[in-house]
């Protein structure tokens, strides 16, 4: 496996990060989750191989050991199976000084994509005064925006994922209640409502799943992204920024900023690629567009 180097994981503890991947190798990959191991792909390592190599490598001694194979579709994934020490259930960890409560034992997502997580950094650091997320899963983007002083809305269709963003928030130290919406609704529905009302952002973050179902409609990435991008860049301040993520397999970095491009049309924009953490090869790929006038 490519283990990440003993000054790599000296500088996610200096940034306050315990939620993190931690090796990567050819049929899958060992993701850190505080005092947890998670491995994910094909058959597990053995732990006591493991065991002795973070030891040795890190001096870092697991509570717990987890591991899962992965399917195609999200829905048919089953929850990780404990190969020692303890359950970990619902805890808390932290990644640039931000709390969040995950399950690494769940099934397709522990509730924090660690492939985001140069992105919430830049979130965090843009300072928005008015933020909206869609497809906000456990708003972990939000949290980074409300934690720097911006208003939020958090849109998902799942009330669950919601609640966690509620208490992701809290866990914070930030009042839900205080300058922030949650809206349990398709993003598609509510993207045209907030048109409607004359509402604008100077951050919007975008990062729809591939395949999703919500109120009896179907969401498919390469048909309905393009309608999304032109919307919400309708819904930007001049100067304000759109964040848009995505893990279709089929597509790179260029493949997105030319849909963008395209979706955007003669509106006036500059265009970069988003960021993902150097110890993740590969996963979701990212544009950060930014509206001129």
């Amino acid at each position: 496996m490519d283990w990440i180097s003993p000054d790599h994981w000296s500088r996610l503890a200096e940034e306050e990060t315990d939620a993190h991947r931690l090796a990567t190798a050819h049929d899958g990959w060992l993701d850190r989750y505080a005092d947890w191991l998670l491995w994910s792909g094909g058959k597990p390592p053995k732990v006591e191989g493991l065991r002795e190599e973070v030891m040795r490598r890190y001096r870092f001694a697991p509570r717990g050991y987890l591991g899962r194979q992965l399917v195609i579709k999200a829905s048919d994934q089953k929850p990780a199976m404990l190969l020692a020490g303890e359950e970990p259930g619902e805890i808390v960890v932290r990644e640039n000084g931000m709390a969040y409560l995950v399950e690494p034992g769940a099934g397709y997502s522990s509730g924090l994509f660690l492939d985001q997580r140069v992105n919430r950094r830049w979130v965090a650091g843009f300072g928005a005064k008015r933020m909206l997320n869609l497809f906000a899963y456990t708003c972990s983007f939000t949290v980074c925006a409300a934690a720097a002083g911006g208003e939020t809305c958090s849109v998902d269709s799942a009330q669950s994922v919601l609640r966690r963003g509620r208490a992701n928030l809290a866990a914070n130290g930030i009042d839900p209640a205080d300058g922030h919406r949650f809206l349990v609704d398709d993003t598609t529905n509510v993207v045209p409502r907030l048109i409607r009302r004359g509402e604008t952002f100077d951050l919007i973050v975008l990062d729809p799943p591939t395949f999703g179902r919500a109120a009896g409609s179907v969401f498919r990435i390469e048909k309905n992204l393009p309608d999304l991008v032109s919307q919400c860049f309708e819904l930007l301040e001049p100067g304000g920024s759109l964040l848009v993520s995505c893990n279709f397999s089929q597509w790179g970095e260029q493949d997105l900023q030319s849909l963008c491009r395209k979706a955007i049309g003669g509106g006036l924009c500059a265009m970069e690629t988003g960021e993902r953490p150097p110890e993740i090869p590969r996963g979701a790929v990212s544009c950060r567009i930014r509206k001129e006038r």
